[in-house]
């Protein structure tokens, strides 16, 4: 049997985030170890899934790209990353809960690129390179799973080059952010065709994306398989479309662009100079 499905953003994350949460190395982890979540808007539909608890959106996000450009949450603005041990959320740093003694940890961090080999690439602001550049070395040298959950509306041709033409420094100009690219090799990559593939056990190719009217950013997808295999995928599917209708789309918290602390082209201007939605 084939299909053919879009599915928005919004709707992609959703489904991401089911796969990512029924994970074995996930769900262990949330049994008797440690998970560490990292800020950001596909995450916040894999917390809301692992924990059932809302959250608030529009400040579980750290860098982004928004309103047209790279842009970062103000550090007193955003939530921290989320920290939970045997389950349960902790008041403590990604740092802090790995000095916990526990056989599984793990590491779920969003991206902003996705290439056709499976690397992802993770944009990064902070001069140490944020979250992904304080724990991948970490998580690698132990071993535990990092799981990066990104929809292929990121797909770039490649990361490793999009990698070396990338850097704070680097850049004369920046209608932005300036920032660096990090590429994350994992076997733990989820996109919409690893979500499918385990919760439906679909084959998945991608044919088409983009689209107009609300559907920007979408992907379309072409579904394969037995005919119950492929039914339980439009059902889950069509189930994430009627809950995603239902979830408020949030306005990210950021910086008046004359306060930043993160300054581009457009700091230092005054309101008239600014966009108006950069004005503040």
């Amino acid at each position: 049997m084939r299909a053919l499905v879009t599915l928005r953003p919004t709707e992609s994350k959703k489904l991401i985030a089911q796969a990512v949460a029924k994970m074995p190395e996930v769900r262990q982890a949330l049994a008797d170890g440690i998970v560490i979540i990292g800020t950001g808007s596909t995450n916040a539909d894999v917390v809301e899934t692992c924990t059932g608890d809302p959250v608030d959106r529009a400040r579980f996000l750290a860098g982004m790209i928004t309103r047209g450009m790279t842009c970062v949450t103000p550090r007193d603005e955003r939530k921290p990353n989320l920290v939970l041990v045997r389950g349960e959320a902790r008041d403590m740093t990604p740092t802090e809960a790995l000095d916990l003694p526990a056989e599984h940890k793990v590491l779920i961090k969003g991206a902003n690129a996705v290439d056709p080999g499976g690397m992802a690439g993770v944009l990064m602001a902070a001069p140490d390179g944020g979250t992904i550049g304080r724990l991948l070395g970490t998580f690698q040298a132990g071993g535990w799973p990092v799981v990066v959950p990104v929809g292929l509306e990121k797909l770039i041709p490649s990361v490793v080059d999009a990698a070396s033409r990338m850097g704070r420094t680097t850049f004369d100009r920046s209608l932005g952010a300036k920032v660096g690219l990090m590429p994350v090799t994992t076997r733990f990559l989820m996109t919409e065709k690893e979500a499918l593939s385990s919760l439906a056990y679909v084959g998945v190719t991608q044919v088409a994306a983009g689209g107009i009217g609300g559907s920007e950013g979408s992907v379309t997808l072409v579904l394969e398989g037995d005919a119950p295999a492929v039914e339980t995928a439009l059902d889950t599917i069509e189930s994430i479309k009627a809950a995603d209708a239902q979830t408020p789309t949030p306005d990210p918290v950021l910086s008046v662009c004359s306060n930043c602390q993160l300054p581009c082209d457009y700091a230092g201007k005054p309101p008239a100079d600014l966009p108006r939605f950069l004005a503040g």
